[in-house]
């Protein structure tokens, strides 16, 4: 089949793309757009022919949970901490995973102004530049009459700011039930989609207190001040009240299996309710925390690292079934031998001993770059539970649908912007394992998953027509990254803001 499209009207022309590992075909990109896909597809001297080698391709990476920058806030700065990405190093960072969209967190700290916070931010990419596009979640820790009746309308309606984030947990962060309920009633009427953090803040503070008074500040001990319950109630609590107010919510960063029973039974009624889990709670264990020299430091995220076999089965189960709509990394990297990273929570005294205390230490871990390559290497390739249709979902297409980038994001079609990842031919690859001075383009000096060896890995990203990333090289300039503006929530279930949610439940029945 030949394409109808002109040959002069290609600027780049992808031959034997294996799309999804699904069809082999030949990819034409005009003006960073997919403009035509067909077999045989004729170029002209002036268009740049990559040859896939009958390899798959995916569309690029769009990861909806990455922190970037995100020591801004006069908590961050209060607290001493200096993240170890800027946007620049972090999105330089995605793009060599395979990632090519990321959406970042613009923080309101309580008594400030929303709207303030993300045109800060928006001055902060602008001025360090990104090598991927990029977006905001406004993160609301002060829902103010002021904030949700009048700020909040305009980042939705004109300023492309369509999700919030909102936290049950943090002293400084967490909102009240009728604060969270309010802003839920704000999200279902501007149809964002609220993101949420669900741990119980009393029950990990109550648990952190009296582990401080018995001296248990070691950084194993971070797993004990987060108990599963504590997660399990939360996400109940938030499901309820999404459940309640008919508003599209997603749970972020889920680790136990109780939680993903709360949600799988919500999205069984037809809920809107979505799952979201990283690659820590499938690859990484809680004796993590354990490693001598303060080297556990380097796993506190919180929910913390789960070791139970039960749970991490669960969370595969999820993968496989459904259950969870999105696979994100939570990127959140400080680094480990950094006085204002990691080292935070270690106390170094004159007599040479040293004092750790785990809630000092900068909750997050790196992981931008390896989340892509960990899914398809551990999931398609070696577990071979899921297929490359379900890992596209996973990384790229779900989280475009549901944050209002799709099909301009997320999609290998045309029309659609041609941000591409082809990856090696799986024969010609030899797997190998982790390094991270080697193989990763951030600027932490470490990463969780060393060591875990890697069946594939991308062999170039193109965001938008443009080579960004080729055989371990970044091969853009910083700044090709662009803000891109998003819609409302973009899966098919929103429409319960249009009426036919009733209609959906009783065919449910």
């Amino acid at each position: 089949m030949g394409s109808l499209v002109p040959s002069s009207a290609f600027d780049v022309l992808l031959r034997n793309a294996n799309v999804n590992g699904a069809y082999v075909c030949d990819i034409g990109i005009q003006d960073g757009v997919v403009t035509a896909i067909g077999m045989h597809i004729r170029a002209s001297k002036e268009t740049e022919v990559i040859d896939c080698e009958c390899a798959v391709v995916t569309p690029g990476g769009v990861d909806g949970h990455v922190h970037l920058s995100q020591d801004q806030s006069p908590r961050a700065k209060e607290a001493g901490y200096v993240a170890a990405d800027t946007i620049t190093t972090g999105t330089r960072s995605a793009v060599a995973g395979g990632t090519t969209t990321v959406i970042l967190f613009a923080e309101q700290s309580r008594g400030q102004s929303v709207a303030e916070q993300v045109a800060n931010y928006h001055v902060v990419a602008r001025d360090l530049g990104s090598y991927a596009d990029y977006g905001f979640h406004a993160i609301i820790t002060d829902p103010t009459p002021k904030v949700l009746e009048e700020e909040l309308p305009v980042l939705a309606q004109s300023g492309g700011i369509t999700s919030m984030k909102l936290f049950l947990t943090y002293k400084h962060m967490r909102l009240s039930d009728a604060q969270f309920l309010r802003a839920l009633a704000t999200a279902r009427k501007l149809g964002m989609v609220a993101l949420v953090h669900a741990e119980n803040g009393d029950l990990v503070d109550f648990f952190t207190e009296q582990l401080e008074e018995l001296g248990l500040t070691q950084t194993q001990y971070k797993a004990v001040a987060h108990p599963a319950a504590a997660e399990a109630e939360a996400v109940n609590r938030a499901v309820t009240f999404s459940s309640v107010m008919d508003t599209p919510m997603l749970i972020v960063h889920v680790s136990v299996k109780e939680s993903m029973s709360v949600i799988r039974r919500a999205q069984t009624a037809l809920k809107p309710v979505f799952a979201e889990t990283c690659p820590q709670y499938l690859l990484l264990g809680k004796t993590r925390l354990s490693e001598e020299h303060f080297c556990g430091a380097k796993y506190i995220c919180s929910p913390p690292l789960r070791s139970d076999p039960e749970d991490v089965e669960a969370i595969w189960r999820g993968i496989v079934n459904g259950t969870f709509t999105i696979f994100s990394s939570d990127h959140c990297p400080y680094r480990f031998d950094d006085q204002k990273g990691k080292q935070l929570g270690q106390t170094c005294h004159s007599d040479g001993s040293t004092t750790e205390r785990f809630t000092k230490v900068p909750n997050g871990l790196p992981g931008v770059e390896t989340r892509v390559p960990l899914l398809f290497s551990e999931g398609v390739l070696k577990r071979k539970c899921i297929d490359v249709k379900r890992f596209v979902e996973l990384t790229s297409e779900n989280p475009a649908k549901l944050y209002g980038l799709y099909p301009r994001k997320g999609a290998i079609q045309i029309g659609s912007d041609a941000d591409l990842v082809i990856w090696h031919p799986q024969s010609t690859f030899a797997p190998r394992k982790l390094v991270h001075s080697r193989d990763l383009h951030d600027n932490c000096d470490y990463s969780p998953y060393e060591g875990i060896e890697f069946y594939n890995w991308p062999r170039r990203t193109l965001l938008r027509g443009q080579t960004v990333f080729k055989d371990g090289q970044i091969m853009a300039k910083n700044g090709v990254g662009h803000f891109i503006p998003r819609q409302g929530c973009g899966m098919p279930y929103i429409k319960l803001m249009e009426g036919d949610w009733d209609v959906l439940k009783a065919a449910a029945i």
